[in-house]
C-alpha cells in the first residue's frame, strides 16, 4: 500500500517477437517476470505474445524512485527483470534474464498512473533477449 508520499503505477509489459520454444540445448522455454526472488506469471513458449502486469510504488522529488517487489537495482538505476527458464519441481530453473531499465522515465510519463512497455524478445541472433534491453527492442508509453 502506498503512503501519502507515494503513487501506485500500474504496469503492463507486452512481450512480442518471442523466440522459439527450444534454443541452444533448452528444449522447453518459459518467460516470466521477477517479483522479489520469485518468477511469476510464467508463460510457456511457443506463444504469439506474453503480457505481464505489475504494480510499482513511486516516490521521489526530482526523478521517480520505483519501489516494490518488481523493482530491482539501486535507487539510481532501477529496472525490471524478465526471466527465461522453466519451472522445475516448484522452483524456477532460469538460464537468462533481461533488464528493463526504468531510469529515464519522468514524472510526466507517469501522469496517467499507467505505464506500458513493449519488448521485442528475440535478439539479433535468434535467442531470448538478455542483458539491458534498449530501443529499438524496448519502448515505453503511458
Amino acid at each position: 500500500m502506498a503512503n501519502s508520499d507515494q503513487r501506485v503505477i500500474k504496469l503492463t509489459i507486452e512481450c512480442i517477437d518471442l523466440p522459439a520454444h527450444n534454443w541452444d540445448g533448452h528444449s522447453e522455454i518459459w518467460l516470466g517476470i521477477q517479483s522479489g526472488k520469485d518468477v511469476v506469471q510464467q508463460v510457456r513458449l511457443p506463444a504469439a505474445k506474453a503480457e505481464f502486469h505489475a504494480e510499482l510504488r513511486v516516490a521521489g522529488e526530482d526523478a521517480p524512485n520505483f519501489l516494490g517487489p518488481f523493482a530491482h537495482g539501486t535507487v539510481q538505476e532501477r529496472f525490471l527483470y524478465l526471466c527465461w527458464g522453466q519451472p522445475h519441481f516448484g522452483h524456477w530453473a532460469g538460464f537468462r534474464r533481461a533488464k528493463l531499465p526504468l531510469t529515464g522515465l519522468t514524472w510526466a510519463a507517469l501522469e496517467s498512473n499507467h505505464l506500458r512497455a513493449v519488448v521485442r524478445c528475440t535478439d539479433s541472433k535468434g535467442g531470448p533477449i538478455c542483458a539491458t534491453v534498449k530501443p529499438p527492442f524496448l519502448s515505453w508509453t503511458d
